[in-house]
C-alpha cells in the first residue's frame, strides 16, 4: 500500500510547463537590456478532451445499463485508456505558469542576444543570432516611430526544470534525489516590427525533453509487483517531443510593450509505465501575455544614428 500510495504521489507532483517565447526576431542592440514578465496557462487540450469524450461516453453507458436493470462494467480498453489519461493529466497537468525573463544584447552588429528566464517549473538559459534583416539600416537616423525592421533569427535555449516533493517528504515514503529533466529548445523567429509601436512575431519551435528518475525509486517500483501483485514499473528516463509553434504581437511605444500570444503544437511521449507502453502525449495549448522593459540606445548607438544620413 505505501509503494502504491507513493508512487500516486509521485505522479502528482507534475507542474505546467512553460512554453511562451515573448520576443520577436530582433536582437537587442549592444549594452541594451529589457526585463519581462509573463503569465500563461499550459493546457493539454488533447487528453482533456479525449477524457471529456470518455465521460460522455461511459456516462450514456451507465444510463442505459441503469434503465435496462443491467449491472455496469467498464470494459478493459477503455479502463486503459481512461488511466492513460489520468497519467497524462499527472505529469503534465493543466494551470498556470509565471515567468521572469532578462535579455540583453552583446554585439555592435545588433544581430546576437541572450537571456535567462526564471519560471515556475524551470530555469532556462538561450540565445538568438539574426540571419537576415530587411527594412530601415540599423544605424539610419530615422526616428524609433518611424523604423522598420523585417527578421529572421535562429535560437536555441536550454531549460532545468526544478523538482520538489514536499509529500512524499513530509509522508517519509521515499526520498527522491536524483529526479531531473532537461529541455533542449530549437526555435526558428520571424518578425515585422513597425515603428517600434507594433510588432508581430512568430516562432515555429521543437522542443526535446529528457526527464530522468531517481534510481532508488525505479528499483522501488520495481519490486513493488512482488509487494502489490501489479506491474508497476516505472522507466529510469523518459523523452518527449514538442512540435509546435508560438505566434503573437506586441504594442506599446519606445521602451514599453504589452505582448499576448499563443503556443500550440503536439507532444509525443509514450514511455513504458505500469507494465505498457503509454500515450501520454496530445495537442498542447499555452496562451500568455507579458510585459517588456527595455532601457534606452547607449549613447554610442545614438550618436552613430546621428552621423548617418537619412534613409530615403
Amino acid at each position: 500500500m505505501r509503494l502504491l500510495l507513493a508512487l500516486v504521489l509521485l505522479t502528482a507532483t507534475g507542474c505546467a510547463s512553460t512554453l511562451s517565447t515573448m520576443q520577436t526576431a530582433k536582437p537587442l542592440a549592444r549594452g541594451q537590456f529589457q526585463v519581462s514578465g509573463a503569465v500563461g496557462a499550459f493546457v493539454p487540450a488533447g487528453q482533456l478532451v479525449t477524457l471529456v469524450e470518455e465521460g460522455i461516453a461511459q456516462g450514456r453507458v451507465i444510463k442505459k445499463n441503469i434503465d435496462s436493470g443491467e449491472p455496469y462494467q467498464l470494459p478493459e480498453d477503455q479502463a486503459r485508456r481512461l488511466l492513460d489519461v489520468g497519467l497524462a493529466l499527472a505529469v503534465a497537468p493543466p494551470g498556470p505558469a509565471h515567468e521572469l525573463m532578462i535579455r540583453a544584447g552583446l554585439l555592435e552588429s545588433n544581430s546576437l542576444d541572450v537571456g535567462l528566464r526564471l519560471s515556475t517549473s524551470s530555469v532556462r538559459f538561450d540565445t538568438k543570432v539574426r540571419l537576415a534583416h530587411g527594412g530601415d539600416a540599423e544605424d539610419s537616423a530615422l526616428p524609433d516611430y518611424r523604423r522598420k525592421s523585417y527578421d529572421i533569427a535562429l535560437g536555441v535555449g536550454l531549460s532545468r526544470h526544478r523538482f520538489e516533493s514536499p509529500v512524499l517528504d513530509a509522508l517519509e515514503l521515499v526520498k527522491i534525489d536524483e529526479f531531473s529533466r532537461w529541455d533542449l529548445e530549437l526555435p526558428v523567429y520571424l518578425s515585422m516590427d513597425l515603428g517600434d509601436i507594433f510588432k508581430l512575431y512568430a516562432a515555429p519551435k521543437y522542443i526535446y525533453s529528457r526527464t530522468s528518475l531517481d534510481a532508488k525509486l525505479v528499483d522501488y517500483a520495481q519490486s513493488g509487483k512482488d509487494v502489490s501483485g501489479f506491474d508497476v514499473a516505472l522507466p529510469a528516463q523518459v523523452a518527449s517531443h514538442f512540435y509546435g509553434s508560438s505566434v503573437g504581437f506586441a504594442l506599446g511605444y519606445k521602451y514599453v510593450h504589452l505582448y499576448a500570444e499563443l503556443t500550440a503544437g503536439y507532444t509525443y511521449c509514450r514511455p513504458a509505465v505500469f507494465g505498457e507502453r503509454r500515450d501520454l502525449g496530445g495537442v498542447t495549448l499555452y496562451p500568455s501575455v507579458g510585459l517588456a522593459f527595455k532601457n534606452p540606445l547607449p549613447l554610442s548607438n545614438r550618436a552613430a544614428r546621428q552621423d548617418s544620413p537619412l534613409n530615403p
